[in-house]
Parts: structure tokens; C-alpha cells; sequence
């Protein structure tokens, strides 16, 4: 009973042939065990995968055991596909199924052959050869139940025991993605001229899809021009990330010059976004450019939601220049807006999960209410941003959106 209590727990077993021993001697005073499988072989092929008496047991791990190792050589055998289909245990002798007496089974001529049950079918089996009964009785239906009890168990925990490695190697890659996508967002003392900057950006799991970069361009002297992007790859997760850092790789090896302009950019992203099959991906991104000198803002929304300007109470609609998403039409060609900016105006650009956010009643946040918020909000990028992220959450009543957030607002300071 103390072992079928033992059997019952979540240990990880260091030598679970040790555990068979134990069960079996509690029926047969002495034998020897084999532990076949065919678990992933071919037809007929199988291994012995374990094999010990009653005073000798080797070490196999669970995972040699139970599953088809190189460790062991794999023989061949008619008998086994017959095996496959047994419900109760069988003995069974040399002339029967010869083929099984070899190897560390080849000096014995008869065998009980227990079938082990596992998710509904039968791969593998626990021989017993060389045995003794005291009594000469042996209640093989309890045997076999007590043996498929803990074979099951000691699956469980060596499976339970991989899913725990996997989930460990999983979470490190994931801190690795997440590490390498923070690299791409701009640092947290940017510095454009003739601005403010804030931005906010939370991941929904470790690493998401959502990319933001700000940056100055060169310029002719006394001119001060400065642009960015902000974008968002379908779904989120180590993927989107994926496809965000490929995003960032396009955009820097984009040439540039006086005469480009936001929508040769979205074009070129475009163009080099697309590979040889088709990666069921899309990005939806704003691109914009701003020039002291002409005062204009000029931006290009590749079917991103709609940007917004805050001057004072006033709050202005960025219009989305009825652009498509980045990765849905190879030659398409953008167009860019414009619009003139005022010293105190703040650009305030952000991910659609900020329209998206959902409350307990499932209605959406909606761009009415994110307008609302901007306008009470401080002429201030930070204060600006931060009370954006309160209103999200508390009207979700969750401190955890249902995807990746970025925001950012940038605001044009008198020269």
C-alpha cells in the first residue's frame, strides 16, 4: 500500500525499473523483468528497453524505458503486432514467438507477457522470465493492474518532468525575445530637437508585435527635421515580435534623401516586407515626418487607427489617408497628409488596443472616449500618456490589457 502511495505523488522516479521490482515482488518471489516498447517504431520492430531481476536492476532513466532509445538496438518480430491487440496477460513460450527469446531473453523458454495500456493502446509490455512461484498460485489480473497503475504514474511524471524543461527553456527564450524587442524601442532620454517626448509600451506576453521608433533626420542647416513610426503586426507573442524586428530591419536600410517623402517609406516598407510565400502577416503603421521650417506634419496611415493632435482643448483627427495595411498588396502606393502644427501642439499616436480595451459588460473603450480623455488631459506628453493607460484601466477594471500597448505623444515646443 506505502508504494502504491508512493506511486500516487509527482516525484520524479531515478529509477523507475527499481519501481517494477517492487511491485512484482509483492506476487513473485523470483524473476526476471524485460520492459518492451515499439512506442514510435515501424511495424514489428520493437526494443527491450529494460531488464533486471529480482536482486539486479540496472539504472534506466524514464524516458528510455518508456519511450524507443538509440541506447537499445530494435529487433524484429511478427509477434508484436499481435501483441498490440492483447487485453488480459498471457504466458507465453519460446515456440510461440522465437523471435522474442534473444538478446538478454535468449536462455529462457517461457514468459508471461503483460500488456500495458496507455492513452487506449497497447506499445508497450512487461516480460517475466525465470520466475517462481511459492504457492503456485499467481493472480495475474492483479499484477497486470498494479503494473499499469504505475507504469501510467511514472509516465505522468516524466511527462510532467519534460513539460517543465520545455516550460523553462520556453520562458527564457520568451525573456530573450522580450530583451531583443526593448532594444528596438527608442531609449528612454530620446532627445529631438524642439520636442517632448513620453511613450509608454507593455507587452500582452513577454514579447508582442507593436513597434515605436523616433528619430532626427538630416537636415539642411538652420532646419530641424525629425520623424517616426509607430506600427503593429497582426496577433501578438514571440511571432509578431518576430515580424517586428524584421520591420525595423527594413526601415534601416531605407536610403533616404531631401526628396523622400513618408509615403515613398511606407512604400519601400512595403515592398521589402513581402517574401517568397505568403507569411499571413500584416502590419498596420503611421509614419510621419515633421520640418520647422514649413511647420507641416506629414504622415501616411497604413491602416493604422487614426492619430490625434491636442492643441490646448482642442483635440484634431489625424484623417488615415484611407491607406492599406503594410503585407496586403505588393505594388500598392501610399499617399501622404499634411497638416501645420503650432507650438504646445501634442501628436498623440498609439495601438489599437487602446480603442479595443473592453469593460466587464463588454463594450468597447471607442475612440469618443479616448478623444474625451485626450482632451481633459494636461498639455503635457507624460501626464498625457499616463492618464491615457488610467482611463484603459479603469475601464477594463484590469491592470492587464488584452494586447500589446504602446503610446506615445510628442509635443512641439516654441523655438
Amino acid at each position: 500500500m506505502n508504494l502504491l502511495v508512493k506511486l500516487s505523488g509527482n516525484e520524479t522516479y531515478e529509477n523507475p525499473l527499481a519501481v517494477l521490482l517492487d511491485i512484482v515482488k509483492m506476487e513473485v518471489s523470483s524473476f526476471k523483468l524485460a520492459m518492451l516498447s515499439s512506442y514510435g517504431l515501424p511495424e514489428s520492430n520493437f526494443q527491450v528497453t529494460g531488464f533486471c531481476s529480482d536482486d539486479f536492476c540496472p539504472i534506466y532513466t524514464a524516458e528510455e524505458m518508456l519511450n524507443t532509445s538509440a541506447n537499445f538496438p530494435i529487433l524484429l518480430g511478427n509477434f508484436i503486432e499481435d501483441w498490440k491487440n492483447l487485453i488480459f496477460p498471457q504466458i507465453i513460450s519460446c515456440s510461440d514467438c522465437p523471435d522474442l527469446f534473444q538478446g538478454d531473453l535468449k536462455y529462457f523458454g517461457e514468459a508471461i507477457v503483460i500488456p500495458i495500456w496507455i492513452n487506449g493502446k497497447v506499445n508497450r509490455w512487461i516480460v517475466l522470465v525465470d520466475y517462481l512461484i511459492d504457492n503456485q498460485i499467481l493472480d495475474l489480473a492483479k499484477l497486470s493492474l498494479l503494473l499499469n497503475y504505475a507504469l501510467t504514474n511514472i509516465l505522468r511524471t516524466e511527462q510532467k518532468r519534460q513539460l517543465d524543461i520545455a516550460r523553462l527553456w520556453i520562458d527564457k527564450e520568451l525573456q530573450e525575445i522580450s530583451r531583443i524587442q526593448s532594444l528596438l524601442l527608442p531609449q528612454d532620454e530620446i532627445k529631438i530637437t524642439g520636442t517632448k517626448i513620453a511613450f509608454k509600451f507593455k507587452a500582452f506576453k513577454e514579447a508582442g508585435g507593436d513597434y515605436l521608433d523616433i528619430f532626427q533626420l538630416p537636415a539642411p542647416d538652420n532646419v530641424n527635421w525629425w520623424g517616426g513610426i509607430i506600427a503593429d503586426v497582426t496577433g501578438h507573442g514571440p511571432s509578431a515580435a518576430v515580424e517586428a524586428a524584421m520591420l525595423d530591419a527594413i526601415l534601416r536600410t531605407f536610403p533616404g534623401g531631401d526628396a523622400v517623402t513618408v509615403a515613398d517609406v511606407a512604400s519601400y516598407v512595403n515592398k521589402h516586407f513581402f517574401t517568397r510565400l505568403d507569411r499571413g502577416k500584416f502590419i498596420t503603421a503611421m509614419f510621419f515626418t515633421y520640418r520647422n521650417d514649413t511647420r507641416k506634419l506629414r504622415y501616411v496611415s497604413a491602416g493604422h487607427p487614426n492619430a490625434y493632435i491636442k492643441r490646448g482643448s482642442e483635440v484634431i483627427i489625424l484623417d488615415k489617408s484611407l491607406g492599406i495595411p503594410i503585407g496586403v498588396l505588393t505594388e500598392y502606393e501610399w499617399e501622404y497628409q499634411e497638416i501645420s502644427l503650432l507650438p504646445g501642439d501634442i501628436l498623440f499616436i498609439y495601438t489599437d488596443v487602446v480603442l479595443e480595451t473592453r469593460s466587464p459588460i463588454n463594450e468597447e473603450f471607442g475612440a469618443d472616449r479616448l478623444m474625451e480623455t485626450i482632451r481633459l488631459a494636461p498639455n503635457c506628453p507624460q501626464q498625457l500618456i499616463d492618464l491615457v493607460e488610467k482611463a484603459l484601466i479603469d475601464f477594463s477594471h484590469s491592470p492587464v490589457l488584452m494586447d500589446d500597448l504602446t503610446l506615445s505623444a510628442i509635443m512641439l515646443e516654441a523655438e
